[in-house]
């Protein structure tokens, strides 16, 4: 994946308001030129990481992890969009 379009999932996702909690971390879709892109935030720590998309093509694994940076809003929205009121 090119970095101009990493950067777009990545900022997208930093403005979810819905996440699923799985038993590999935190998940939000994001819908992207066709595509809709999933990204994680492992269990515990780390940085958040688009895994995977899908489209008009089927569904295929991708690996792009986001740095430091893009991951601190991203797990802000997180747990905004996660926390019990």
């Amino acid at each position: 994946m090119d970095a101009t379009t990493t950067n777009a999932i990545f900022a997208a996702a930093a403005t979810n308001t819905y996440w699923t909690s799985t038993n590999l971390g935190l998940t939000t879709q994001v819908n992207h030129d066709g595509y809709t892109y999933f990204v994680r935030l492992p269990k515990g720590s780390g940085k958040a990481s688009i895994v995977g998309r899908e489209g008009f093509g089927g569904s295929e694994y991708v690996d792009a992890t986001a740095t430091w940076a893009q991951s601190f809003p991203i797990v802000e929205a997180a747990m905004a969009a996660t926390r019990v009121h």
